[in-house]
C-alpha cells in the first residue's frame, strides 16, 4: 500500500461512502421490495450481476442457478481476502410500515440480507475506487441459500475460497444500536443438528391401556429425559441445547396410536462438545424408549459446524472496527445458540464474522430477526461498508 497515513485513507473511505450512500440506499430498497427465498434468488442474482456491470466490478463466472461472485484486483500484488453476504429472504408477510415493503406476497427480508448485500456490493466499489491503495486481491461472494442450506457450500464447490487466505462477513443485530460493532474472537454461533425420532408402539382402545405399548407415553418420557441431557451431561462451562419442536401423536381422543413421531434440533459451541451429545442423546433416546417395550428409529442430521472466529481475523477486523466507530463503540460480541453457514467457509479458510448494530429505538427499529416487523436502520449500511473496506486493507497487510 501506498504511504499514505490511516487517517488519510479513513477520510477518503468516509468520501466515498457519503458519497455513494443515496445509491446504496436505492439499491437495499430495491431488493427489500423484490425478496426471493432460498434457491430461488433468480431476478436477486440478475440485479446483482447487472449492478457489477454497472460499476465495472469483474464479475467470476458460476456453474450455479443463484448466486454470484466478483473480484476487485488491486494494483499490488498480494493474497486475496474475501468478503461474504447472503442474499436470500424469508416466507414470512411483512407488517413494517414502510414504502418499501415487500411487493411479494408472503416473502420479505425480515433477517436484514438485502442489507448485508448491498454492503458487499459497496465495499466493492469503493475497493475499485480505492485499488491503488489495495496490496492484493478482494474477492465478494453473494451466497444464495444460507436461510435454507446448502448455499455456503455450493459457493465453496465453485472454488471460490482457492487462493484465500481470510475471509469476513457480518450480519446486522437489532438488539445493538446503530453505531455499535460486536467483534469476538472463538465462539461465535452455534452447530446446528436436527432429529427426528419415530417411536413404534402398539396401538389400540384408549380404555384398554394395558394391551397396549403407548408411544405417547414413551414420547412424553423421551422428552423429559432429554430434558437432563445437557445439564447431566456437558460441562457447565460449555454451551449446548436440545428442544423438542414437534410431537405428533394420534388422530382422536379413544385411540392409542401405534406411533409417535418427534422431530427436535441440538445447537452445539464446539466439535466436542456436538460429539458428546450425539453419543448421550442416542444411547438415551434407545434406552428410554426399549425401557417402555418400544422401538425407535433415529434420523440424526449434522447440519452446520459453529461459527469460531479466528483469533487474528477477528484482531484485525477489531482494529477496523475501533477506526470506525471507537472504541467506546466497539463491544465485545454476544454469541448466540442460532446457526449460519459462514462456518463452513472457517472450516477451510481463517474467517471472522461480526455483529453489525442496527437497532433504533426512537425510530422504532427494535424488533428482532425474522419477526414480521423486522427493520434495520439504513446508517448501518454506511458503517457496514467502511468495516468491510478497512477490515479488508487491515488483512492485506497483515
Amino acid at each position: 500500500m501506498l504511504k499514505d497515513s490511516q487517517l488519510e485513507i479513513t477520510s477518503m473511505i468516509d468520501d466515498k461512502v457519503e458519497q455513494w450512500f443515496p445509491k446504496l440506499v436505492e439499491i437495499r430498497r430495491n431488493l427489500h421490495m423484490y425478496p426471493e427465498i432460498s434457491n430461488q434468488e433468480f431476478k436477486t442474482t440478475e440485479k446483482i450481476n447487472g449492478w457489477l456491470h454497472e460499476f465495472g466490478i469483474q464479475q467470476i463466472p458460476l456453474t450455479l442457478p443463484t448466486g454470484t461472485a466478483a473480484e476487485v484486483k488491486g494494483v499490488e500484488q498480494g493474497p486475496t481476502v474475501a468478503i461474504r453476504a447472503d442474499i436470500d429472504a424469508l416466507p414470512i408477510q411483512e407488517e413494517a410500515d414502510v414504502p418499501f415493503r415487500s411487493k411479494i406476497d408472503g416473502v420479505s427480508h425480515m433477517c436484514g440480507h438485502d442489507v448485508h448485500t448491498t454492503i458487499a456490493l459497496g465495499a466493492a466499489i469503493i475497493l475499485k475506487e480505492m485499488k491503488a491503495l489495495v496490496p492484493g486481491n478482494v474477492r465478494i461472494l453473494f451466497q444464495p441459500a444460507e436461510e435454507f442450506e446448502g448455499g455456503a457450500e455450493s459457493m465453496i464447490q465453485q472454488g471460490l475460497l482457492e487462493g484465500v487466505s481470510s475471509i469476513i462477513g457480518l450480519h446486522n443485530v437489532p438488539e445493538l444500536p446503530v453505531g455499535q460493532i460486536g467483534v469476538k474472537e472463538g465462539f461465535l454461533m452455534a452447530s446446528v443438528d436436527d432429529f427426528t425420532l419415530t417411536i413404534k408402539g402398539k396401538g389400540g382402545h384408549a380404555a384398554i391401556p394395558e394391551k397396549t405399548i403407548d408411544p405417547i407415553v414413551i414420547g412424553s418420557a423421551v422428552v423429559s429425559q432429554l430434558q437432563t441431557l445437557v445439564s447431566r451431561t456437558i460441562s457447565s462451562k460449555e454451551s449446548a441445547v436440545v428442544t423438542i419442536g414437534s410431537f405428533q401423536a394420534g388422530m382422536t381422543n379413544n385411540v392409542i396410536p401405534d406411533k409417535a413421531i418427534l422431530k427436535g434440533t441440538v445447537r452445539t459451541s464446539n466439535e466436542q462438545v456436538r460429539k458428546k451429545i450425539y453419543e448421550v442423546f442416542t444411547q438415551l433416546v434407545t434406552n428410554t424408549v426399549a425401557a417402555h417395550g418400544g422401538e425407535v428409529e433415529i434420523k440424526y442430521e449434522f447440519l452446520l459446524p459453529a461459527v469460531y472466529n479466528d483469533a487474528q481475523v477477528a484482531e484485525m477486523v477489531q482494529s477496523a472496527a475501533e477506526t470506525i466507530v471507537g472504541k467506546e463503540n466497539t463491544v465485545r460480541a454476544e454469541p448466540t445458540m442460532g446457526g449460519e453457514d459462514f462456518s463452513f467457509y472457517q472450516k477451510e479458510v481463517p474467517g471472522c464474522y461480526v455483529w453489525l448494530g442496527s437497532g433504533n429505538q426512537e425510530k422504532g427499529i427494535k424488533y428482532g430477526w425474522h419477526h414480521p416487523k423486522f427493520m434495520v436502520d439504513e446508517d448501518a449500511i454506511k458503517i457496514g461498508v467502511k468495516l468491510m473496506v478497512q477490515s479488508v486493507l487491515k488483512l492485506l497487510e497483515r
